[in-house]
């Protein structure tokens, strides 16, 4: 028997092993680690973009852009150029035209590219006060041979205004690296239809049908301009009304074909609110000695809203009018043929020869003047087929050293036109009694 010492030793060492033997049992072992190839490298995020710069504080001194909405623009509009005799109204000699170009250079009128008169329309850019555009219809090769070197001598811009089928036509049409030419040299590019219809045949197609006379339209004013933006390769966002006619269903489609500007040839100064659809230009003709156009566009404020048409009839702080309208400037009518008149009795010595009315839409029309009662009147022919009406009359006296021009423009209620009549009134009935509406009796056979 072992000594109670060596008992409680050997009791301990029994136990330490069994404590063992469980923890082998009880231990599992670990899978083995998964092979993840190479480690990639760790690479630093790059710091966060730097902030754009805060804009420049405003300089004080700098003042902020301002657009004169008072401004006057007169848009010369040519054609034809020869070197002899013009053979008709839309030809000028060259020479002729050299002497207007200085002429504007004498009177210092600063001649503006399209861009910058579209711009100031836009509320973007400023412009001289008065300013001058100079356009060009058709596509004429003199336009390129005889204008275009006189326009870079005085370093003049303009614009041609080209029809489709007149662009590559041979012989007096110019060509495509005739006009990219015009284009390197500051001249821009406007559309001019693809036939150069006018209103005989647009009422033609009309009369056919509605929808003929729309699709009719809508290829000369769109695919006209597609033309000439995939040939030229630029933005063609003006319009020449072909002879200057134009109608409200000229000017819906113009506008849905976003036109920023479309040109007539009513001779008036262009201002602010001039309307996009009806801007007047100033038709030089070739065979005028008088250069009546020219002078008119280039005199100081010589417009519908100059001083000289505000005396004519009246201006807003009642001065008494020296001429009367029918109908009366912003007067809204019912009649769709209305009587167009002006009243001259009051001013003496006016040249009967020289009056000449035109309408917005018609063009010239042959208005009549009757000495007797001083009067000048036009009876409109067609229908009015807008809510607008646009008159310009001029004439020359012989005490005023430029011809007078008198524009007003009133309106068309065209609701009322379709209203039927008034009822006729009646008189009063007279109250019949009822028994006098009665047959009269038969008379009684007689007696015999």
């Amino acid at each position: 028997m072992l000594p109670p010492a060596a008992t409680r030793l050997l009791s301990l060492l029994i136990a330490g092993c069994a404590v063992i033997s469980c923890d082998k049992l009880n231990k599992k072992e670990s899978p083995p680690a998964p092979s993840i190839g190479a480690v990639p490298e760790i690479v630093d995020e790059p710091p966060d973009a730097a902030p754009p710069p805060l804009p420049p504080p405003l300089d004080p001194a700098v003042p902020e852009l301002t657009i004169n909405k008072s401004a006057q623009v007169a848009i010369l509009g040519y054609h034809d150029f020869v070197k002899g005799k013009s053979g008709n109204q839309m030809q000028i000699n060259i020479d002729h035209f050299r002497e207007q170009m200085q002429a504007l250079k004498d009177a210092r009128l600063p001649v503006i590219p399209m861009r910058d008169f579209l711009a100031w329309r836009r509320g973007e850019k400023d412009i001289p006060d008065p300013s001058i555009v100079i356009t060009m219809d058709d596509g004429w090769k003199s336009v390129y041979l005889l204008a275009f070197p006189v326009l870079k001598e005085f370093g003049y811009p303009f614009t041609a205004f080209l029809y489709k089928r007149f662009v590559n036509g041979g012989g007096r049409s110019m060509t495509t690296a005739e006009l990219k030419e015009i284009m390197a040299g500051g001249g821009e590019i406007g559309c001019h239809s693809v036939s150069h219809p006018y209103k005989a045949k647009i009422d033609a197609m009309f009369r056919k049908s509605p929808e003929q006379g729309e699709g009719f339209l809508r290829m000369e004013m769109k695919d006209s301009r597609q033309f000439l933006e995939d040939l030229l390769g630029v933005k063609v966002p003006t319009y020449a009304y072909p002879g200057g006619y134009f109608s409200p269903r000229e000017q819906e489609i113009g506008r849905e074909a976003a036109y920023e500007a479309m040109f007539t040839v009513n001779p008036a100064k262009v201002t602010w609110d001039t309307p996009a659809d009806a801007i007047p230009r100033y038709i030089i003709i070739g065979t005028d000695a008088r250069d009546a156009n020219f002078k008119r566009a280039i005199s100081s404020r010589g417009t519908a809203e100059g001083e000289l048409a505000k005396q004519l009839l009246g201006g807003d702080d009642g001065t008494e009018p020296l001429v009367i309208t029918t109908p009366l400037p912003d007067a809204q009518i019912a009649s769709r043929r209305p009587l167009i008149e002006v009243d001259v009795s009051k001013l003496t010595g006016l040249d009967p020869a020289t009056i000449e009315m035109k309408i917005a839409g018609f063009g010239k029309v042959p208005a009549e003047y009757d000495p007797a009662t001083k009067r000048i009147s036009w009876l409109v022919q067609e229908t009015l087929r807008g809510n607008e009406c646009q008159v310009f009359v001029t004439f020359k006296r012989k005490s005023e050293p430029k011809p007078d021009l008198v524009s007003w423009r009133f309106y068309i209620d065209l609701l009322a036109h379709y209203l039927p009549d008034e009822p006729v009134k009646l008189e009063k009935a007279t109250v019949v009694e009822d028994n006098a509406l009665a047959q009269p009796e038969e008379p009684a056979p007689a007696r015999r």
